[in-house]
């Protein structure tokens, strides 16, 4: 029996998992812009003495409370995982003690201690405890009450608001998590931001594939025909087939579609055929974040041993933070490695010299706004007849990660007549 045909558009986490889905029903081609898979697109080797060590760009770490699909996903893919410690360190722009906590491991539970040699000062202390104040207190929320709020509404109102706490760490982490602005977060829906802070990653603790994402794109790309260098122009839905057109020119017929692009690389190809539809993409907002990988230890205001993985730099006239990840202490594979450090959004000058790769990412924004479209784009999916579908991240009902992009690829496969496979 002949398979019908499929195209999968984009190779991000989502791309990925809706073609490893619908393999065995569809004859499913993946179309990607880059030389490879676009989940594995960056990614360094920071090895030395011969030895090779490549990290990915970002690092994809997950939490077992908040990313349960993805969790069962690299079960049944056969990814090993393993722990990382993102414990943190806030600092004032000027070096100034915020807060800093170091992780211990107990089994699967994760325990966090001041550390710091400040570690009994007043401010950290403070924060200490605000700290476990603000993640018992939160549990309590009834996300009835607070559906319409968004997460800067709910922050003013709530009793149990630490001023100094969210000014000083929950924003920056948030604001590192989601890579996007102050004002960004706050604009939220409160139950989204809340969902992901009750999940249990406060003491659960992070986790990464052990060999990278190179292991996982290796497995998850098994089955199907994966064509790179392929930009895509335009697609038309003829009403019995879809039409792709890319930027050479090349013309491709397929019965299915499915669009696993960010939305703002989504609209533009259904712009001709779809111009209402393309309008609901194209006003989903968007935030540009730069990553950098380097050996530049002077970026952090303390000797970079003495500190825990990750360090936050808070400037109070800036709307985010400089995070840098130190590889060597969050990464057993790294731990041998000469130091290696990755930092999101620099606010200082990083030794041109020591560089090993500067990266420049997108990510969607979630809004009250920007989840009326939203809501318009998964209608479109549901009218009779319909070939032309829509997977990724700001489709899967919550922060734009990992686990977004996995549920949103799974709705897809479930109206495509796939069942989910655990």
């Amino acid at each position: 029996m002949v398979k019908p045909t499929l195209a999968v558009i984009g190779s991000g986490i989502a791309g990925l998992s809706a073609a490893w889905l619908l393999k065995d029903k569809y004859q499913v081609t993946l179309f990607e812009r880059h030389a490879k898979p676009g989940m594995g697109a960056y990614a360094v080797d920071v090895g030395n003495q011969g030895k090779r060590v490549e990290i990915d760009i970002p690092l994809r770490i997950i939490t077992a409370g908040y990313y349960h699909e993805l969790f069962k996903l690299y079960q049944t893919l056969g990814v090993e995982i393993e722990r990382t410690d993102h414990a943190g360190a806030f600092f004032t722009h000027t070096g100034g003690d915020v807060f800093h906590y170091k992780n211990y491991n107990v089994g699967k539970y994760r325990f966090s201690f001041l550390n710091s040699p400040k570690r009994l000062s007043r401010t950290n202390f403070q924060q200490g405890m605000a700290a476990i104040k603000f993640f018992r207190d939160i549990k309590k929320v009834d996300i009835e009450d607070i559906k319409l709020l968004t997460f800067g509404e709910f922050l003013e109102s709530w009793p149990s608001t630490n001023r100094s706490f969210v000014d000083g760490v929950l924003m920056p982490m948030l604001a590192t998590i989601c890579t996007c602005n102050y004002d960004n977060i706050k604009q939220y829906p409160a139950h989204i931001i809340i969902g992901y802070l009750t999940c249990g990653v406060a003491n659960e603790g992070v986790w990464k594939a052990t060999h990278g994402v190179a292991d996982i794109v290796a497995k998850i790309t098994q089955g199907y025909e994966v064509k790179s260098h392929s930009q895509i122009a335009n697609i038309t839905s003829s009403g019995t087939a879809v039409d792709i057109v890319l930027v050479s020119g090349e013309k491709f017929i397929f019965d299915q579609v499915v669009v696993a692009t960010q939305p703002q690389h989504a609209g533009p190809m259904i712009a001709k055929d779809q111009p209402a539809l393309a309008h609901h993409f194209q006003q989903i907002d968007f935030a540009t974040s730069n990553m950098v990988v380097h050996r530049d230890s002077s970026i952090y205001p303390r000797p970079w041993h003495q500190i825990s993985p990750v360090c936050y730099s808070v400037n109070p006239n800036h709307q985010r933070p400089m995070a840098t990840v130190c590889l060597n202490k969050s990464m057993p594979t790294v731990k041998d490695c000469l130091p290696v450090f990755q930092t999101w959004h620099p606010t200082q000058t990083i030794n041109p010299d020591t560089v090993l790769a500067s990266v420049t990412f997108e990510r969607p924004i979630i809004s009250f706004e920007s989840l009326n479209h939203i809501q318009e784009i998964k209608k479109s999916m549901q009218k009779d007849n319909n070939r032309i579908w829509f997977c990724g991240s700001y489709l899967g009902d919550g922060i734009p990660l990992l686990e977004a992009g996995v549920r949103s690829s799974l709705a897809v496969a479930n109206d495509l007549g796939v069942k989910t496979p655990w």
